[in-house]
């Protein structure tokens, strides 16, 4: 099994947050590990749950288990892959792209590709073929698709497409048409052929409106027949659009806008997913800007659980006290590949 965090290194943090999007915690954990006994009895957390270099994160669940994706720009292997039986508790099991290979510069021959590669990618699994897929855009020009049947491992390039889907969000629809929800201040949604390969149908969807400014990082959902887009704006908002159809029209609310975050000046959490635990509660999962120093620095993405909650000002805030989303069953199992 891949080694946990080293947190004397770690730069980022990670936060969950329950239905209606929420926040606080009390149990301390510091960093992402297979589950034993003692997490199994453990009732409460505190954010960040994990300190890591991880933004733009998307979670999904498949059964009771809920694995995540996040950037890792030029670092290679990349788009790593973390496992959890209760959001809390975290460990590595693999990367989505074993290597970056998309040109030379990525291997230091005749230029670099440093702060680029892969940004704000998506994670999703087929049912149908009981298969995990993973996309992003690479070099703001082209995107790629890499495909496993494990989520550890091994992935393979599946698709190359010739369109930049910038902050991409999959959706696998309960017809097991696959859709990508993509873009920045205007969004898109493209539909891809049945094998996952092909572009087959692309529209413009929605405009950020003027009074929001522009939004980003779609993460694209179909819960109970409607069709929710995710955004956020960064760094300090979160979105949510509503339609019938994948193609719109849509509304637009928001969901948070200015919500204090568990590190003091620590920014405000954005640009994360939602996720249903299975007895049918949600969560979201994001990230914080956590920097150092004043000017540019490293960031700390964290994990948050609870509700949205008022606080004695009315202003909404992570809260505090709050279980984890339910006792953990016994973990997967991960084999040590050493």
């Amino acid at each position: 099994m891949h080694h946990a965090l080293d947190l004397t290194t770690s730069r980022r943090g990670l936060f969950i947050a329950g239905a209606g999007l929420a926040a606080g915690a009390t149990a301390a954990v510091h960093a992402p590990y297979a589950l034993g006994q003692a997490e199994a009895q453990q009732t409460g957390y505190t954010n960040p749950v994990v300190w890591q270099d991880f933004a733009d994160i998307e979670i999904i669940r498949v059964g009771s288990d809920f694995y995540m994706t996040a950037s890792t720009m030029h670092y290679s292997p990349g788009a790593p892959v973390l496992h959890s039986r209760d959001l809390v508790n975290w460990e590595f099991i693999g990367h989505s792209v074993p290597r970056l290979d998309f040109s030379d510069w990525y291997d230091l021959n005749g230029g670099h590709r440093y702060i680029v590669g892969i940004w704000a990618s998506s994670l999703t699994h087929r049912a149908s073929e009981n298969r995990f897929y993973w996309l992003g855009q690479i070099d703001f020009h082209r995107s790629f698709m890499y495909t496993a049947a494990d989520p550890a491992g091994p992935w393979t390039r599946h698709a190359e497409f010739p369109r930049s889907y910038y902050d991409a969000g999959m959706l696998v629809d309960t017809d097991d048409t696959m859709y990508v929800a993509y873009g920045n201040t205007e969004l898109y949604v493209a539909q891809l052929s049945a094998d996952g390969k092909t572009e087959v149908r692309n529209e413009h969807v929605f405009s950020s409106p003027p009074e929001i400014g522009g939004m980003e990082g779609a993460r694209f959902y179909k819960i109970n027949g409607s069709y929710y887009m995710f955004l956020t704006k960064p760094p300090n908002g979160q979105y949510i659009l509503k339609s019938s159809s994948p193609w719109g029209p849509y509304e637009v609310r928001e969901v948070l806008l200015d919500m204090p975050g568990p590190i003091p000046g620590g920014g405000i959490p954005h640009q994360g997913g939602l996720v249903s635990t299975p007895n049918g509660a949600w969560y979201y999962m994001g990230f914080v800007d956590a920097p150092r120093r004043p000017r540019a620095g490293p960031r700390a993405d964290h994990l948050d659980r609870g509700r949205l909650a008022a606080g004695a000002d009315g202003e909404r805030r992570l809260g505090a006290d709050v279980p984890v989303p339910g006792p953990p069953p016994a973990p997967r199992a991960v084999h040590d590949r050493h």
